[in-house]
């Protein structure tokens, strides 16, 4: 027993001389970040008068809308591009999730433009005929009852239409200040001609390989002080003949409605401060449209007019678009931050 009590005691005090262990070379788990709060993305529609038929818009509103209900926001609206609708933005742009990582403080709208270029079109559709067969769509087995409109004019519908609705039904800031507009491709483009047209409605515009010169005609590739510019409608179908008789559709063959919707001739009397202007497209665009880019470029900067401008890797498609989403939100959430 005196043996069994030496081994206890002499265990026990093993165990009370024993070195503490030594700390961990491994840094702490770090916490992880808070994940971003979130907006709500809501689908709906209203009527617009310019068109004649009601119109689906998708709206994105930030996180902190419905909590803070007596405050009021800036507007950003959002123009998807040919053959395309207003869900592109969030489904294949994820717009929403580029808005929250930035935690935008604006209301985001993304409506249905059609294959409008965003423009009151010379010609009047045939409602009747277009709901049959799909007769005056750029794509006749497009949704005839989503798409056939009375009257072609989308730049009313954008400008006076769409801006009435959403300040009557959203808790913006009504005032240009607070209000942009961007798109990509054909919704660049409107978003350019839009601003320029109306910069008494819109302080901030941006364009995702848009068609940012409309009757640049080369060289290809570009060239400073070489340009060759479309002088006869007509002879824009050798750019792109596929859409040549849609676009003469909308425009007619009078050069001066060409030149009264294009951004690089609406920029020559652009007055320097009044817009805003974020230009981008890939070296690689599917349409060279990187070449009307650099010519709208500069003629920005022959005329002093300050811009943000961005021409690196990357075709006509979302790959690119996602990547610079982030960047014109964030030249948005500058720009408008002024106005909340």
């Amino acid at each position: 027993m005196r043996r069994a009590g030496v081994a206890v005691a002499l265990a026990l005090v093993a165990c009370g001389n024993r070195a503490a262990p030594a700390p961990s070379s491994e840094p702490p788990v770090a916490a992880r970040p808070a994940a971003p709060a979130k907006g709500t993305v809501v689908t709906t529609s209203f009527r617009s008068d310019a068109l004649g038929v009601d119109k689906d818009v998708v709206v994105y509103l930030p996180a902190g809308y419905d909590a803070n209900p007596t405050k009021r926001w800036p507007v950003i609206y959002y123009l998807h591009g040919l053959t395309g609708d207003e869900t592109n933005w969030t489904k294949l742009g994820k717009l929403d999730e580029a808005a929250d990582a930035l935690g935008l403080g604006a209301i985001i709208v993304m409506p249905d433009g059609d294959n409008s270029f965003y423009v009151d079109a010379s010609a009047t559709p045939d409602y009747a005929a277009c709901m049959k067969d799909g007769s005056g769509l750029f794509i006749p087995t497009q949704p005839k009852a989503k798409t056939c409109v009375r009257a072609a004019r989308y730049e009313t519908y954008v400008v006076r239409d769409l801006v009435g609705w959403v300040d009557r039904t959203y808790r913006t800031i009504p005032a240009r200040e607070a209000r942009g507009i961007a798109g990509l491709s054909m919704g660049g483009y409107g978003a350019l001609v839009l601003g320029m047209r109306h910069p008494d409605a819109f302080a901030v515009v941006a364009s995702h390989s848009g068609v940012d010169a409309l009757l640049y005609g080369g060289p290809y590739p570009y060239e400073q002080g070489k340009v060759t510019l479309i002088t006869d409608p007509k002879l824009w179908a050798r750019a792109l003949p596929e859409l040549a008789a849609w676009m003469r559709g909308i425009y007619g063959d009078d050069l001066a409605t060409w030149q009264a919707h294009d951004p690089a001739v609406l920029a020559r009397q652009l007055a320097p401060g009044k817009l805003a202007l974020y230009l981008d497209c890939g070296t690689e665009d599917d349409f060279k449209l990187d070449n009307g880019m650099r010519y709208l470029h500069d003629e920005l900067v022959e005329r002093g007019i300050e811009h943000e401008y961005y021409l690196g890797p990357g075709r006509h498609n979302f790959t690119f678009w996602k990547e610079r989403v982030p960047h014109s939100l964030a030249f948005f959430q500058k720009h408008l931050e002024a106005a909340r």
